[in-house]
């Protein structure tokens, strides 16, 4: 009786070690289909239409461009000054006059002088005429039977002649520079009155009545002489009496690396933040662009000028400026982010497209566009509304949470596009 009681009591033992057997089993097996089916899943978005800009950085400073200094065309003494520093001047317009008293000594010293060399022509005229008949006659005389001239006579005679004829020579030419300086003096009556030769606004004004001035010897090339006064293209004052600028004289001087330049063209359009108005932003276009760059340790950049659409009135000429330039731009085109974009390795360019109800992604080669830092525009091999794979997370990196460093699909080379 005692045997058959231990038998049953071992047989339960047997069945319940089994049953955990099978339970255990069981569970791994659960967890095993449930890690499998959880391992990979896939972050996506939607193919859109939208617009996406190429663009170019640099940074620079505000800085005053295109001031013309404008100087007297004759040295005088400051008359009157009917401007100030930031009067809004049209072309032609006064800026300042020359005291007419000056301009007139000027004109009496300069005809005393052409006087004077009037009356030095006509002596050396009758040096000549003397020196010349004083020649004549010792040749006359030299013919004669009884004649003493000799030919050292005849040669003094000569020599004074060619003395003669050397003063006359000199004669003329001072002569000659005092009827220049004579009409310029003459000339000169007429440019008292100095006036703008472009419109704009008095960005500088150096002089006051009874100062003196002088004529100007800028040394640009582009310069040009008008209505009493000589006015020389300039970036800055060059210490004229008066300097103009345009009515919104700021403008922006960028610093551009070298492999940004081919993008550039005048007239794109810019956007310009400020350090020291963060609140600030403005517009502007691209004006100019230098022909020729400089080089810093290796690194070749160049000068690009910008405009400022609207000048806020705290903008001052030095700030530090940075600007976005749109060299680029596609509107209502198909868009995906670059996460989403992949190199096939050859050259060319694929995109992973989840279908409706699929659990899997396929692989779909596509033809690129335009791209920025963030997005690529899709020429073809997509359609709007398309679902296509921007990141894969794999669920068994449980210690760290971090998502997937990229799809791997095998078969399917290449990453995303850098």
């Amino acid at each position: 009786m005692a045997s058959s009681k231990g038998l049953r009591r071992y047989r339960g033992w047997i069945a319940a070690g089994a049953l955990a057997l099978v339970a255990g089993g069981a569970f791994l097996a659960l967890r095993d289909s449930a890690v499998a089916e959880d391992t990979i899943t896939y972050e996506t978005e939607t193919a859109t239409l939208g617009t996406i800009s190429v663009t170019v950085s640099g940074t620079g400073y505000v800085a005053v461009d295109g001031t013309t200094d404008v100087w007297p065309a004759t040295a005088g003494t400051v008359a009157t000054v009917p401007v100030a520093e930031g009067s809004t001047v049209a072309t032609g317009d006064v800026l300042f006059t020359l005291d007419a008293a000056s301009a007139e000594a000027s004109v009496a010293r300069a005809l005393a002088s052409l006087r004077q060399a009037q009356q030095s022509v006509a002596q050396a005229t009758l040096q000549v005429t003397k020196a010349e008949n004083a020649l004549a006659a010792l040749v006359r005389r030299s013919a004669e039977p009884s004649s003493t001239v000799t030919s050292t006579d005849i040669a003094a005679a000569e020599g004074d002649v060619d003395v003669a004829d050397a003063g006359l020579a000199s004669a003329r030419a001072q002569l000659a520079t005092a009827q220049i300086s004579y009409d310029d003096a003459v000339a000169a009556e007429d440019d008292l009155t100095v006036v703008a030769p472009c419109g704009g606004v008095v960005h500088s004004l150096a002089i006051e009545a009874g100062d003196t001035v002088s004529v100007g010897s800028g040394t640009s090339t582009d310069s040009a002489a008008s209505g009493g006064m000589t006015a020389t293209s300039a970036s800055s004052s060059s210490g004229a009496p008066v300097v103009l600028a345009p009515v919104q004289p700021l403008g922006v001087l960028l610093t551009v690396n070298e492999v940004d330049l081919p993008a550039l063209k005048i007239g794109q359009r810019a956007d310009i933040e400020f350090d020291a108005l963060s609140d600030i932003t403005a517009t502007g276009k691209v004006y100019e662009i230098a022909d020729e760059g400089l080089n810093s340790s290796g690194v070749v950049t160049f000068d690009v000028w910008l405009s400022i659409d609207v000048a806020d009135p705290g903008l001052r000429s030095g700030m530090s400026a940075a600007a976005t330039i749109v060299t680029d731009i596609a509107r209502d085109t198909l868009i995906i982010s670059n996460a989403a974009l992949h190199s096939d390795g050859e050259g060319g360019y694929y995109v992973l497209v989840m279908d409706a109800g699929a659990t899997e992604p396929r692989q779909v080669p596509v033809e690129t566009g335009l791209a920025s830092a963030t997005q690529t525009q899709i020429l073809s091999g997509l359609a709007e509304g398309d679902v296509v794979v921007t990141q894969t997370v794999d669920s068994t990196d449980t210690d760290t949470g971090t998502p997937g460093g990229g799809l791997m699909v095998p078969g399917m080379g290449g990453g995303f596009r850098g």
